[in-house]
């Protein structure tokens, strides 16, 4: 009994035990063969061995949200059983071929080794910029969260709020953002405002949202206490919310509308205007001369010009600036003969 080991076409050992029977033709080849009863042979003289040039580990493209397969960390063990093939599979006469497979399996599994550890640096790196950015964020809020949390109590003219730093720092320029600087609290730990209650509620509600419901600007008689309020408290955005939203007027539709006189400028007519609820921005009224009768009221006149501006006189009218934003205004030195008594 002997056993004969065959490679068949796909290359894969087949063992076939045999019974080989006393002939001259067995002795023969058993004189003639060093081999022991165990002979190997091999259907083909030469084995191919596939080209394999794509690893399972090519990274492309790489999902960082998909985990890893951990079963492709264990490279070696999982070609063990290939290369033990190719091993047990060495003869003498296959010494070439056994070579470049065995140089071509290590150099697959140093390519997939690579592969991984390339793949393993690009997550890495990934997730320690993640970390940083996610560590900034955190230290953000909770310095938020910490500001947010320190609660202060306002004494409104003998009312009660409680409110946010936040919330009162929202116009750094304020009264209310400087109050912790210029004053010390009581001693229930409330800081204390002689002022009228009665709107203060509307200025906190602005600096939390920063708008004021329609009812109240809808209501002059509340928009001018409320405008009294944000000149108190030197909140700037406040004060021109009343003047936000009105129709503009541009310096050449000014002139469209009332046409500088060609005359000399003392002897130019006077020119009525009537500019009511106007966002008037900047323009310049050098060498208008304006009536006594004209009315600017509920307007932005911020930066405005009049410096240069004639103003009319009587005893009946005044120019109404009323309600009137005013904000760098140029107006003509109180002592020029420029001037005239306005209803501001």
């Amino acid at each position: 009994m002997s056993t004969d080991i065959y490679f068949n076409n796909n290359n894969s050992p087949t063992t076939i035990k045999t019974t080989r029977t006393e002939t001259q033709h067995d002795n023969n080849l058993l004189q003639n063969s060093n081999a022991s009863s165990s002979v190997v042979m091999f259907e083909s003289p030469t084995v191919e061995v596939p080209d394999r040039t794509i690893t399972p580990f090519k990274s492309v493209n790489i999902n960082v949200d998909e985990p890893l397969d951990r079963s492709q960390f264990a490279v070696y063990e999982e070609n063990l059983p290939e290369w033990k093939f190719i091993s047990d599979s060495h003869k003498s006469e296959r010494q070439e071929w056994f070579e470049k497979a065995n140089g071509d399996f290590h150099n697959r599994v140093e390519e997939a080794y690579v592969a991984l550890s390339d793949e393993l640096s690009e997550r890495h790196q990934f997730f320690e910029k993640e970390k940083k950015k996610y560590d900034r964020e955190e230290q953000v809020m909770k310095e938020v969260r910490k500001f947010q949390n320190e609660k202060v109590k306002l004494n409104v003219g003998g009312q009660q709020f409680v409110t946010s730093k936040t919330t009162l720092t929202r116009d750094p320029n304020s009264l209310l953002a400087n109050l912790f600087h210029t004053q010390r609290p009581d001693e229930d730990g409330s800081y204390f405002l002689d002022r009228d209650s009665t709107y203060f509620r509307l200025v906190l509600n602005y600096l939390r949202d920063l708008k004021i419901p329609q009812n109240a600007l809808d209501d002059p008689r509340i928009m001018d206490e409320l405008m009294q309020e944000a000149r108190y408290y030197n909140i700037r955005d406040l004060l021109k919310l009343r003047w936000m939203d009105l129709p503009v007027v541009t310096q050449d539709e000014l002139y469209s509308l009332y046409p500088l006189s060609r005359s000399s400028s003392n002897n130019r007519e006077q020119t009525i205007f009537n500019l009511q609820g106007k966002m008037l921005c900047g323009l310049d009224f050098s060498n208008y001369h304006i009536d006594p009768r004209s009315d600017f009221s509920g307007s932005n006149l911020e930066n405005c010009k009049f410096d240069n501006a004639w103003f009319g006189f009587d005893f009946e009218h005044q120019v109404n600036f009323s309600n009137t934003y005013l904000k760098g205004v140029q107006f003509p030195d109180p002592h020029a003969e420029r001037t005239a008594p306005g209803k501001i």
